[in-house]
């Protein structure tokens, strides 16, 4: 009915909706583009494309062929890949997906380790928070990802703790609750806090620990990053729940504080994880043993 050259086409009309542009990215003629186009609704039977304004969207029916096309066209490009891996063992291109947290303050102490390992490798990092990850690693997008969590526990993936990390209180030096021995939920009640945004684990963690303890910092100031966050308290607008780990070179400079809430909700891991689904390719299979194998 179809060939994969056609379905290429169909998802990358998706991507750039110019004939142009898709032709450019195959390198081939434009007039080749809008043949395979015509032979696909022919053979089809049905209207697929709809031309507006020199752009390319889809009916109905083409989204839904689109749906498939992606996911085999994914699937053919792994192929190739696994075939280049045997032949070219060591070289390649590797996809680690990273939350915020081990991407700013743990991948970086490996890349290093990695580079010298894999001199060959291409190594590409991308960064979502953990839902993302976990499903971009079910979807079979990226390699592997590196998730910060309380727990993972999904029969698709393979989900290897690294290291342990604790979500604790942070604030600025002379913050009056800095001195305190204990933290009471009584004394949190009015304070100011700096939230991560809605979806990441972080926020979800805090938000359960706050919940528990009666504690109200819903309406806090939100920012999307840890960094920003830091910055934040250091410039006194408020407190916030962070990662030990995302702060310990402030803490040890002197530039914050932490305060362990002894709670074990705010007990997380670093999490390796890798799709069960996923074929296991020689480069891939040394990356698992590496990572596997670390200690920290």
């Amino acid at each position: 009915m179809f060939n994969l050259q056609q379905l290429k086409i169909l998802v990358l009309l998706a991507e750039y909706k110019r004939l142009t542009l898709v032709a450019k990215k195959l390198k081939i003629k434009q007039p080749s583009v809008t043949f395979h186009m015509k032979k696909l609704e022919q053979s089809t039977g049905v209207r697929l494309f709809i031309h507006k304004h020199k752009l390319v969207l889809f009916t109905d029916e083409g989204k839904a062929l689109l749906h498939y096309a992606t996911r085999i066209v994914s699937l053919s490009e792994e192929a190739e890949q696994v075939l280049t891996d045997y032949l070219q063992f060591k070289k390649g291109k590797i996809i680690i997906g990273s939350s915020n947290t081990p991407a700013t303050y743990f991948l970086p102490k490996l890349l290093g380790e990695m580079r010298q390992a894999y001199p060959h490798v291409n190594i590409a990092i991308q960064v979502h928070n953990s839902p993302q990850i976990i499903d971009l690693v079910k979807k079979l997008e990226i390699d592997f990802g590196l998730v910060a969590e309380h727990q993972v526990s999904d029969p698709e993936l393979v989900a290897i703790p690294m290291v342990n990390d604790e979500l604790g209180l942070v604030m600025y030096p002379d913050h009056p609750l800095a001195l305190a021995d204990t933290i009471e939920s009584e004394l949190l009640q009015n304070e100011l806090w700096i939230l991560r945004e809605q979806d990441s684990a972080s926020r979800r963690m805090m938000e359960l620990w706050a919940d528990r303890n009666n504690i109200s910092c819903k309406d806090g100031l939100e920012l999307g990053t840890t960094e920003a966050i830091k910055r934040a308290i250091q410039c006194r607008l408020g407190i916030s729940i962070l990662s030990r780990l995302a702060v310990e070179d402030e803490v040890r400079g002197g530039q914050l504080i932490f305060k362990s809430l002894n709670s074990e909700t705010m007990s997380r891991s670093l999490f390796f994880i890798y799709s069960r689904n996923r074929f296991v390719t020689p480069i891939l299979q040394e990356w698992i043993h590496f990572f596997k194998t670390m200690r920290f």
